[in-house]
């Protein structure tokens, strides 16, 4: 089975100084986006699970933590899987490229096999906070400690200039600078009644002041407001069009143009 599992957005997150199980309370609006990770997944005699990128091969991943969970959830599972990662959509980027992945084998494997799925609470425990949205797959507003996940009709279509930059951050660290800060002043915008912005960029540009010079250079290069999408360093745009871009910029991943999707989870037979 191949899985295409999809990045986010936040378009907006306030970060509430309450915390639950050593997390911070938030609320936010996030949207799939057409921005993904490829994921072969079979049944095996051995478990192994595999990424493009080798750097993700030293450590435990969310697949990992997502498989544990399972497992501990359906004691009676005992299936072992064979998984490969094509790893498209970058990690410390603030694009959940991880949680989407996590999010994607719970809900295919719970899905295939019957089994129970964890609760909301459970997965934002063990998995991780952005992961619950992911097993629904749809815009939704985040509560809670990314728990609470209410599906959100946008009825609309959303267009974005996605920019990511070379440096990526920990979202650890983003969250640890924003609890020293004094000052937590948010800038925003309004699109379509909806207010954007993100609580976590005065912490997230403690963290690398650079991101800042970034965000001016490309708001004076597209003539357009630019945010950060979670702990960052990802910025986006919403567009009202297309343009031929050029993209060539030593300090970037990539710069690309994306969109709303509908749903975060492609399956695939072939």
């Amino acid at each position: 089975m191949k899985l295409r599992t999809s990045a986010k957005i936040n378009l907006n997150l306030k970060i509430f100084s309450e915390k639950q199980d050593s997390l911070h309370k938030l609320s936010s609006l996030m949207i799939p986006i057409d921005m993904y990770d490829e994921i072969e997944i079979e049944e095996s005699l051995s478990e192994s699970i595999k990424f493009s990128d080798e750097n993700l091969n030293t450590i435990e991943s969310t697949i990992h933590k997502a498989l544990k969970l399972i497992r501990k959830n359906n004691p009676s599972f005992d299936k072992s899987f064979d998984i490969y990662i094509d790893k498209k959509i970058p990690y410390n980027s603030g694009l959940g490229g991880g949680s989407s992945d996590a999010g994607a084998v719970i809900r295919y494997l719970c899905d295939n096999y019957e089994l129970d799925l964890p609760s909301n609470l459970d997965i934002v425990r063990e998995v991780g906070s952005d992961v619950p949205f992911f097993v629904q797959g749809v815009s939704a507003v985040i509560q809670g400690i990314g728990e609470t996940v209410e599906p959100l009709d946008l009825n609309t279509d959303l267009d974005l200039l996605i920019a990511v930059p070379k440096a990526g951050l920990s979202t650890k660290e983003v969250f640890n600078t924003f609890d020293t800060l004094d000052s937590k002043n948010r800038d925003t915008n309004t699109w379509n009644k909806i207010e954007i912005f993100n609580d976590l960029w005065p912490a997230a540009t403690e963290v690398n002041p650079e991101l800042i010079s970034l965000r001016d250079g490309l708001q004076e290069k597209y003539q357009n407001k630019f945010f950060m999408s979670g702990s960052g360093s990802s910025f986006f745009s919403i567009i009202e069009a297309r343009e031929e871009l050029k993209t060539e910029n030593v300090n970037f991943r990539f710069i690309q143009y994306s969109k709303k999707i509908d749903c975060s989870l492609y399956q695939n037979d072939d």
